[in-house]
């Protein structure tokens, strides 16, 4: 009985082995965590990374453009890219298309086909839209206000300024676009330098509304410079002569 009492394993000692066996596990876990393999794009990606920023600092002319392209190659442009792939258009017809635009205000009050109305003078065969070109810019710059005889009829009206905002180039493509079409004509066109010159007056003036008595004692006159013929060519976008291909 005592001998076989004494081949049977002991509880505390089997205990002991177990719990032993437990901390052996804890500890290679705890050694092992945080130790994962690291993923091969992390690696890929920091190589890279490491890589360019080598280059940038230290490679000198490593990514420098002329390293990857020939030396005699010329990119070219895309279609319809610049000023050099515009097409050229007539001067009446580029000026008018500008003038078309900005004569939206001025339809409104004198109309559609500048036929005006009992209480607003028409631009349609006016004198004061035809005749000597800066009267017609300093109308438009400054209003006009008072009487005033338009083909044979009497006006009194009250006509707010129209140049807040107005370039020579807008101002040039309303003057020439009211003395060609709404039953005006005229074989020669104001061109932006031209208008330039009716602006620089009217700031000289100082403002507020212009009158008849005003502009035929002070502004019966033509704008200064060679005005355009309307066949010339133009660059559509800056009215710019342009040579005939």
């Amino acid at each position: 009985m005592s001998d076989n009492h004494s081949q049977t394993p002991d509880l505390d000692e089997s205990n002991s082995v177990l719990t032993d066996a437990a901390a052996a596990a804890r500890e290679n876990q705890m050694r092992t965590e945080g130790a994962e393999p690291i993923s091969l794009w992390i690696i890929l990606c920091s190589a890279i990374v490491v890589l360019i920023g080598g280059g940038v600092l230290f490679g000198g002319n490593f990514f420098d453009y002329k390293n990857f392209v020939k030396s005699d190659y010329v990119r070219q442009d895309a279609p319809g890219d610049g000023e050099s792939k515009m097409i050229p258009k007539t001067a009446i017809l580029a000026y008018s298309k500008i003038g078309e635009k900005k004569s939206v205000s001025c339809k409104g009050c004198h109309g559609n086909n500048g036929e005006g109305s009992s209480a607003i003078p028409p631009l349609a065969g006016s004198e004061w839209v035809s005749g000597p070109s800066l009267r017609p810019a300093m109308i438009i710059l400054n209003g006009m206000k008072g009487p005033v005889s338009v083909a044979g009829k009497n006006y009194n009206g009250n006509m707010p300024a129209q140049g807040d905002g107005l370039s020579a180039q807008d101002l040039a493509g309303l003057l020439n676009y009211i003395r060609t079409n709404l039953g005006n004509s005229d074989d020669k066109l104001i061109t932006v330098e031209m208008a330039a010159e009716a602006i620089a007056i009217s700031k000289e003036r100082g403002g507020g509304q212009i009158t008849a008595a005003e502009l035929d004692e002070k502004y019966n006159r033509d704008l200064k410079g060679e005005p355009l013929d309307p066949n010339t060519l133009v660059n559509p976008k800056t009215l710019e002569p342009v040579a005939a291909e």
